[in-house]
């Protein structure tokens, strides 16, 4: 690989502005994690690039996309925080470059890296508002000293990144809090339609309700939207 060939800033522009636009275009956050791992292996060249997401409960990185075929690395366990070379850049926040990770002490999987011809890596942390989220990964198959300008590049593509990826968070949230909102109205309407067609008091129309979705299996929702839709007609 010959990264001083595609650090260009056209490139990392391009690179930039095509993760950027998934967060408009993509709705699933699997979809969006390829398209950074695809951008990003686009932009610097390397062999393989991946990307791991921080799982704050239990304290480690976990492999969420990657450009390998490889199933020994696809398969490779998830990384401690503070462990390894993508732990240590997840703890520290900082870019960490290896030369040769078959022979770093610090790399945790020197066997897939023999067999799948993994050599150089850089590791950078993918940071929004000082907070970070998960780590990226860019290996070579040829010994590589990464440069200042290649640290810099992924740097910004990875923090772009985790940008798209908290935006998509939060607007999954918003839309899930719109969606129970609006069931929860749906299901209010249905219980007054209840109440005064079975001349009931709101709690039991509302057990009324339930006791239709446990029999049919149907969520409260679907059962209200029924309701509602019947009595129109009434």
């Amino acid at each position: 690989m010959d990264l001083e060939q595609n650090n260009s800033s056209s490139k990392l522009l391009e690179g930039i502005a095509e993760i950027s636009k998934a967060v408009m275009e993509h709705n699933f956050a699997d979809d969006i994690l390829a398209l950074i791992v695809s951008v990003t292996a686009k932009v610097t060249g390397s062999k393989i690039c991946s990307l791991l997401l921080l799982d704050k409960n239990k304290g480690e990185l976990v492999l969420r996309a990657s450009q390998s075929e490889s199933g020994g690395y696809n398969q490779k366990s998830n990384t401690p925080l503070g462990k390894g070379i993508a732990g240590r850049v997840a703890l520290s926040g900082a870019p960490i470059k290896v030369l040769d990770v078959r022979k770093d002490p610090r790399y945790l999987h020197k066997e897939i890296a023999v067999l799948d011809g993994l050599v150089s890596l850089l590791s950078v942390p993918m940071s929004v508002d000082g907070e970070v989220i998960g780590v990226v990964n860019c290996y070579t198959s040829e010994i590589y000293d990464f440069s200042n300008e290649d640290i810099q590049m992924l740097t910004t593509v990875a923090s772009q990144a985790a940008i798209v990826l908290k935006n998509t968070e939060l607007r999954i949230m918003k839309e899930v809090v719109e969606r129970e909102l609006e069931e929860r109205k749906i299901i209010e309407r249905a219980k007054e339609v209840v109440m005064e067609k079975k001349r009931v008091p709101g709690r039991m129309a509302f057990e009324l309700i339930r006791k239709q979705s446990m029999n049919t299996r149907t969520s409260m929702a679907k059962i209200a939207e029924s309701i509602v839709l019947a009595s129109a007609f009434d």
